[in-house]
C-alpha cells in the first residue's frame, strides 16, 4: 500500500476508486479545482493502483485566531 498527497495534475491517480471511499463518484473537474486551491490537501491510500482510502483537509483562516487545519 502507498500513501501520498495528491497535487494538481494527479487526476489520473483517482481513476480507479474502491467502493465507499468517497460519498459520490469523483468528478475530475471538481478534483482539479480542489487541488488547485492553496490550502486544500488530499491524501490517498493506494493498493494495486486503486484508491482505497482518502483524507481531505482545508486550512481555515480566521480573522480572530490562528489558522487551523
Amino acid at each position: 500500500m502507498e500513501i501520498g498527497r495528491l497535487f494538481s495534475g494527479d487526476d489520473a491517480l483517482v481513476m480507479r476508486v474502491a467502493e465507499d471511499v468517497f460519498d459520490e463518484p469523483v468528478r475530475l473537474d471538481r478534483l482539479a479545482a480542489y487541488l488547485r486551491e492553496p490550502g486544500h490537501f488530499m491524501i490517498v491510500a493506494l493498493a494495486d493502483g486503486t484508491v482505497v482510502g482518502q483524507c481531505a483537509a482545508v486550512i481555515h483562516r480566521h480573522p480572530d485566531k490562528v489558522s487551523e487545519l
